[in-house]
């Protein structure tokens, strides 16, 4: 019982270090800053300072953060918060997921272009 519950932890522990800032490349230098629009027209600001600003296609605005995230297999990704949830979206490879699972898997992604 003991040796599951620190397995467990120890995979706890190295997901949330995988998504740190500390050994990722800086959201100010990363490729994943800028701003794109989705397939449905949804608007994406990743602005340097982690911060986001989104615009939906009915106005609707929201601000949160993004933060890169590196895997321990070296999947370099972005993670951006909405709704106080950090990992509702997944952007890697000029697509948006809805989870690290599709994402992985290539499924339900929708594509973006970033604007210049």
């Amino acid at each position: 019982m003991r040796r599951t519950i620190l397995a467990m932890l120890m995979i706890a522990v190295g997901f949330l270090y995988s998504c740190s800032n500390g050994n990722n490349s800086s959201s100010e230098s990363h490729s994943y800053a800028g701003t794109f629009i989705t397939e449905d027209g949804v608007r994406f600001e990743l602005r340097a300072d982690s911060t986001t600003y989104i615009t939906f296609s009915d106005s609707v605005t929201y601000e949160g953060t993004w933060k890169a995230c590196k895997a321990e297999d070296n999947l370099e990704y972005a993670n951006i918060e909405f709704a106080g949830y950090q990992e509702y979206y997944y952007l890697k490879d000029e697509k948006l997921y809805r989870s690290e699972r599709e994402m992985r898997h290539d499924a339900l992604g929708t594509k973006v272009i970033y604007q210049k």
